[in-house]
């Protein structure tokens, strides 16, 4: 059942009609209203006969047994009536039992009750279960009026209804069913009518709560993405700015002006990285607060200079194009991050004067993107290891299957060094021909 939270997420209007969301609202109120009412229609019924059949000694066929059953034949329609929404086939089954015996013109209560029931089968289960109450009402009320009383002549008012001539039974048994079908056609419309709106809120519901999972999926996606983005960018820089800090602290005496310029240019890595870190940041920062300057994410065309600042730190560094690959830029971004992780490992891990070739190859198979070293250069100390936490390669291997490749990371096999290796589909990624 829908609840009010449900409602307000979905912004599902408000139903229509004062009367009947206040009856949709109180159900055992309106429950309690028919019951009652029912009540006061039979004993006015019950009065109405007890009036006309009395004759100065009694009141009839109200005497006896015929009243006890009376009574309980009231109390037990009530209670079908009252709990006809859960459970309205066995109540008409009960209120079409009920119709057997004379009671005079509490019958007019008993058949009211008897259209109630066959009302609420169909709106309250479904259509098939409808069209067996008609049926069941029809029988029991052409069986109770008109076939018993012809068999059982002379039987005791308390069991059979009085008989009727031949034609009165007929026009009885017609009229009855034509109310009947009536009533469960109104029914069976209402019920459908019902059904329908509910699976149409119920599906609104769910809309509402795959839009709310999907913006949630979004928002995790796009922290992910962030997360890769800020890794690289930290790693490659930082990484940077230690080995040109390292040199320029070797060179301070011997080449003052050397150092200057590797000092220099680690802090212009160090206010790049900080620039791109303030406008990834932005991204996370809730509407109002002032907002980062946005700039385009790094791309194919800016491989070459990233390629020159590793050669400036000192790694050795061979750029190699074959052939012209097509491609959008988020794949351009992805070739982009791998190279610059790769070749930040390589610094970090090797140390200057490593060896590196950048190989970047396109033909009929698909493309492919290789950063290969040589392992560390003799005679230079390697940096501190055991620092990386892998994420760096594993948001890569993500990168790559996003766009349906392959990523593959390792130390090579018949020689020093590592290799990183992503394969792309075809026509997956775009170079420019200045390369």
């Amino acid at each position: 059942m829908a609840t009010p939270q449900d409602a307000a997420e979905a912004h599902l209007p408000r139903p229509p009609g004062v009367i009947r969301r206040a009856f949709a609202a109180h159900p055992k109120v309106v429950d309690i209203t028919i019951v009652v009412t029912y009540f006061f229609g039979a004993t006015v019924m019950t009065l109405l006969d007890a009036a006309s059949n009395y004759d100065g000694n009694g009141f009839g066929y109200l005497a006896g047994p015929v009243a006890i059953l009376s009574v309980l034949r009231v109390l037990v329609v009530g209670a079908a009536l009252f709990f006809r929404r859960r459970f309205p086939l066995a109540g008409l089954i009960v209120i079409s039992l009920a119709q057997f015996g004379d009671h005079g013109a509490q019958m007019v209560a008993t058949s009211i009750a008897l259209y109630f029931l066959l009302y609420a089968v169909p709106v309250y289960r479904n259509v098939t279960a409808g069209w067996l109450a008609f049926g069941i009402a029809l029988a029991s009320t052409i069986f109770a009026t008109v076939v018993l009383p012809n068999l059982a002549v002379g039987a005791p008012s308390v069991l059979v209804a009085s008989p009727m001539d031949f034609a009165a039974q007929i026009s009885l048994a017609v009229m009855n069913a034509l109310w009947l079908l009536a009533v469960l056609m109104l029914g069976i419309n209402l019920g459908n009518r019902r059904r329908y709106v509910e699976a149409i809120i119920d599906r609104a519901h769910q809309l509402a709560r795959e839009r709310d999972q999907l913006a949630q999926l979004a928002v995790a996606e796009e922290r992910s993405r962030i997360a890769r983005e800020m890794h690289d960018i930290v790693a490659h820089s930082v990484s940077v700015m230690i080995a040109l800090s390292e040199g320029a602290s070797r060179t301070m005496e011997v080449a003052p002006e050397a150092a200057a310029d590797a000092m220099q240019r680690s802090a212009e890595t160090g206010r790049t990285a900080l620039a791109e870190m303030r406008r990834l940041l932005g991204a996370l920062q809730e509407p109002g607060e002032p907002q980062a300057e946005f700039a385009p994410q790094p791309g194919a065309s800016e491989i070459p200079d990233l390629v020159q600042g590793f050669r400036d730190v000192g790694l050795n560094v061979g750029l190699e194009i074959d052939g012209q690959i097509g491609g959008d830029q988020g794949k351009e971004l992805a070739v982009y991050r791998i190279i610059q992780e790769a070749l930040t490992n390589v610094l970090r891990y090797a140390g200057v004067g490593t060896n590196v070739v950048v190989t970047m190859r396109s033909d009929a198979a698909g493309s492919v993107v290789e950063v290969r070293d040589s392992g560390p250069a003799p005679g230079i100390a390697l940096p501190v290891t055991g620092l990386g936490s892998g994420r760096g390669l594993a948001g890569l291997a993500e990168r790559v299957r996003v766009f349906g490749g392959s990523f593959d990371s390792g130390p090579l096999q018949d020689a020093p060094g590592w290799c990183v290796r992503a394969t792309f589909p075809l026509s997956q990624i775009n170079f420019d021909e200045q390369y």
